[in-house]
């Protein structure tokens, strides 16, 4: 049977806890940057081992505070995967540098350095600079990897490439809030990685980021940068004298949004334990379906993501999806690429980028796989146990609704 009312795809899971430390903070008079900020980097950092946690407004601004702490600029680019939300790598055109689309591995959905030297191969050479993108002339910095739906990347490998190349590593951790990278929390990996507390995201605020670094520098003048270039925020001065100190932007976070954070994260563990008895629901009842791919797992994933791929011999993706939505149950596609993206086609140049439509396939066949047949279903730890069996019944009926359309239009 049907739902009666739209199953969401992604719903933020808000208790009277969450309500009550934002009434705190309402009566407290103080709703902008200032204690309760400070108090949620405190325990970000605890939780991650981070040894500096700055909050900021989004994981977009995360990343582009983490590419200014490493000095990125003009002339130079950086290695971004091509499977990723766009924030990904248009902060590093905010940097005035070059995001190079990388392909990623398909069946982790990862960039490894395996897919980077066949890139590095195919599009680059090396001169007294290092190494350089051949069409461009800029000289590659580093690489932002992205722990694809709370999978983590091969974190070891990329920071022996990075080490051996004398490039920074950055982590776009938007998905990974509670991953595991060989038993030890994202976050205290990179040279920078950035959290995302986005409304759909395993822990939220509404809106916010967090960015985690090693190093003590580049979070003292990430700590100004985010408010202007102030030195000291208006909740540490001691009268009303203050200097700017640094470019700056409008990156803070609200004592609001950290409230909410506060109690997201004391909530975290148990919300991520439902995720992952969700995901072994799932993978449970679609292992046996002929044409579909469950989703890979981790022991250390975050289960922020659960996709399923769907062999084009069976149904094309979206009659697929389709075929899910008409049960009530609705879904979501991560990601579209970037190159197939308008803005980064025509803002740098389809040869020059190698975005030229006709070589997709062979310049990106791990995205173009995974794109083709990827698709997303509802996870989050508010689900009741009627909605996990009403994603699974309308996943099993599309299923049934594509064979029985396949044996029609072949019915030898």
């Amino acid at each position: 049977m049907t739902r009666s009312t739209a199953l969401p795809f992604a719903r933020p899971d808000i208790t009277d806890e969450e309500k009550e430390a934002v009434l705190r903070v309402l009566d407290s008079g103080w709703l902008t940057q200032g204690k309760e900020t400070d108090l949620l980097e405190e325990e970000f950092a605890r939780y991650t081992g981070a040894a500096n946690a700055v909050a900021v407004n989004s994981a977009t601004a995360a990343l582009h505070l983490g590419l200014v702490g490493m000095g990125l600029k003009g002339g130079e680019a950086v290695l971004v995967p091509a499977l990723t939300f766009t924030a990904t790598a248009e902060v590093v055109h905010r940097c005035g540098a070059l995001p190079l689309l990388v392909d990623v591995d398909p069946q982790s959905y990862l960039i490894t350095v395996e897919t980077i030297e066949r890139f590095l191969d195919a599009e680059c050479h090396r001169d007294e600079r290092g190494l350089v993108h051949t069409a461009s002339g800029a000289r590659i910095r580093g690489i932002i990897c992205m722990h694809y739906g709370g999978r983590s990347c091969d974190l070891e490998a990329l920071q022996e490439l990075c080490r051996r190349e004398g490039w920074f590593l950055g982590e776009d951790a938007a998905h990974a809030f509670g991953t595991l990278y060989r038993g030890t929390p994202i976050g205290q990996h990179g040279d920078f990685c950035a959290f995302s507390f986005y409304a759909t995201k395993n822990m939220t605020t509404g809106e916010g980021g967090m960015l985690t670094t090693p190093h003590d520098t580049v979070a003292h003048r990430c700590r100004r940068l985010r408010l202007h270039g102030i030195e000291t925020p208006a909740h540490r001065r001691k009268n009303y004298y203050y200097d700017v100190v640094d470019e700056g932007f409008k990156y803070n976070l609200s004592d609001i949004s950290a409230a909410i954070g506060r109690v997201q994260m004391r909530r975290h563990d148990s919300m991520m334990m439902r995720r992952r008895r969700i995901h072994e629901t799932y993978s449970a009842h679609f292992a046996g379906l002929e044409g579909v791919r469950p989703c890979p797992d981790s022991s250390g994933s975050s289960h922020h993501l659960y996709t399923i791929e769907i062999d084009p011999a069976l149904s094309g993706r979206d009659d697929f999806s389709a075929a899910i939505e008409s049960h009530n149950v609705r879904t979501g596609l991560h990601f579209i690429p970037l190159y197939r993206m308008s803005h980064y086609r025509i803002r740098y140049g389809r040869e020059e980028a190698g975005l030229e439509e006709d070589s997709w396939k062979k310049r990106y066949p791990g995205s173009e796989r995974i794109f083709e047949r990827i698709l997303s279903l509802p996870i989050y730890s508010s689900m009741s146990d009627d909605d996990i069996q009403d994603v699974v019944k309308a996943v099993k009926a599309a299923h049934a609704t594509m064979q029985d359309e396949l044996r029609q239009k072949n019915p030898g």
